[in-house]
């Protein structure tokens, strides 16, 4: 008998009694696994062509992108996967790994143990917990996969949408506050905003990330129309908790764009008690052109600094090509390679956690489909000898490429200061963040709910 994690009773803790033949097992990451099935069912008519830019498949992150240090000494990791871990965090690892004996888990929360360990500051306890919690919630939420047909009329608000990726190639993802629908408000919908957020997140990590090399987003509210009253607190809160507790150390940077300025003042106050960890992800924009240090003009749309029209149709997202360094101001190259997303599978999209024990080369290949080799020779890229349908001399053959391939080799990548490593805030963007754990699993405090306590207090004195 084959046992699938749809079927399966729920215990309080995840899936800590969770019982299953040894044959329906495995082990990913050093944990043992329970069979997976897929979150999202997408109608192919709905994906965006660029959805994975091929500069994405060659793309080589810097120190400071791997691994940011603030100017306290203090250090959060933003690429996790097919990358060699730190000897601390390796360490931690395994204790994870030991710790979590006899429970198993979806592969999906494997892959993420680090992320979990990284947000509870190294407690494996609390990493534990929160694993639990997330595969608790994602074997309730997607016991039937999530269909793009019902939801596409929802998407077509343009409330969630993808548009652009900054010029370390992170994805963008839009939340236009102003066009939830004042009746789903009023009727407290939460779930369909939820819904759209957490289709949204599922899309980015199947289709938009490329393990070691790209594996964050970033997220950018638009306020715009909102008076202080108006901005939509509940919705945006469960939006933040769940990307926090869920999807954790998957967004780079939070940007808020139109924010009423008595909320600004607040936010300031805010400030004040949260750490400067926290502080580096939230950024409050005072003038739209200040995202064109971090993104090529065509990549933003008019009303965000950017050159792209207004976009009309959101679903399937609005994507656009290369090239991405903030210096690019000629559009988008007509010669780059679609439907790049097609080049890895749902594990090599996942990708894996180090294993000291395998060599450095098992450690960071990536999970072809096959129909990478095609693509991968489309894009001018070598075919790597683990790749289906790879032979002995695909390098030598790629070498002597036919130039009539339409295709271009990956720009240079651009490691720019202010947006992948420490470097100087410009002084118009005020600077804050919520991504914190508590004493049982991750449920971080929203910086919406504390920026509307402190209007509340200050309204009372």
């Amino acid at each position: 008998m084959v046992v699938t994690a749809r079927k399966t009773t729920l215990s309080e803790d995840g899936l800590a009694s969770y019982e299953f033949p040894e044959s329906d097992g495995g082990v990913q990451d050093g944990f043992a696994t329970i069979p997976e099935g897929l979150s999202i069912d997408l109608d192919e008519r709905f994906m965006a062509p660029f959805s994975l830019p091929q500069e994405a498949l060659s793309f080589e992150p810097s120190p400071g992108i791997l691994v940011r240090t603030f100017k306290n000494g203090d250090t959060q990791r933003l690429i996790y996967n097919n990358t060699k871990l730190r000897d601390a965090e390796l360490e931690n690892l395994r204790k994870l790994q030991k710790e979590a004996e006899g429970k198993a888990f979806l592969p999906s929360i494997c892959v993420m143990a680090a992320r979990y360990l990284d947000q509870s500051r190294g407690n494996t306890e609390k990493a534990l917990k929160a694993m639990l919690a997330s595969q608790k919630w994602r074997l309730a939420y997607f016991a039937n996969p999530m269909s793009t047909e019902k939801l596409a009329k929802d998407m077509e608000l343009g409330i969630f949408y993808f548009i652009g990726r900054d010029q370390c190639l992170r994805p963008t993802l839009v939340v236009r506050g102003n066009r939830i629908p004042s009746q789903w408000i009023k009727e407290k919908q939460y779930g369909r905003l939820t819904d759209l957020c957490v289709f949204c997140m599922e899309f980015f990590l199947r289709y938009m990330i490329v393990p070691g090399r790209v594996e964050s987003m970033n997220i950018l509210i638009d306020l715009n129309g909102l008076s202080v009253t108006q901005i939509p607190v509940a919705a945006l809160e469960q939006f933040y908790k769940t990307v926090s507790a869920h999807y954790c150390g998957r967004t780079f940077k939070f940007y808020i764009v139109n924010m009423p300025f008595t909320l600004r003042v607040l936010l300031s106050v805010a400030k004040s008690i949260i750490s400067e960890r926290q502080a580096m992800k939230l950024n409050v924009v005072s003038d739209p052109k200040e995202l064109l240090q971090d993104y090529a003009p065509h990549q933003l749309e008019s009303d965000l600094g950017g050159t792209h029209p207004p976009v009309k149709e959101f679903f399937p997202f609005p994507l656009l090509q290369g090239p991405f360094s903030a210096k690019d101001i000629n559009g988008p190259s007509s010669d780059r390679v679609s439907n790049v997303h097609r080049v890895l599978t749902l594990q090599g999209a996942r990708g894996r956690l180090w294993d000291d024990t395998l060599s450095s080369e098992d450690n960071t290949k990536l999970g072809y489909s096959e129909e990478a080799k095609e693509i991968l020779n489309r894009c001018k890229l070598a075919v790597p000898a683990h790749c289906p349908g790879a032979a002995a001399d695909d390098a030598a053959v790629h070498d002597a490429a036919d130039e009539h391939l339409e295709a271009a080799p990956a720009p240079k990548p651009m490691h720019d200061k202010n947006n992948g490593e420490e470097g100087e805030a410009a002084e118009e963007i005020k600077q804050v963040e919520a991504d914190e754990t508590d004493d049982q699993v991750v449920k971080p405090e929203s910086f919406w709910r504390c920026a509307c306590c402190t209007r509340t207090a200050a309204a009372t004195n």
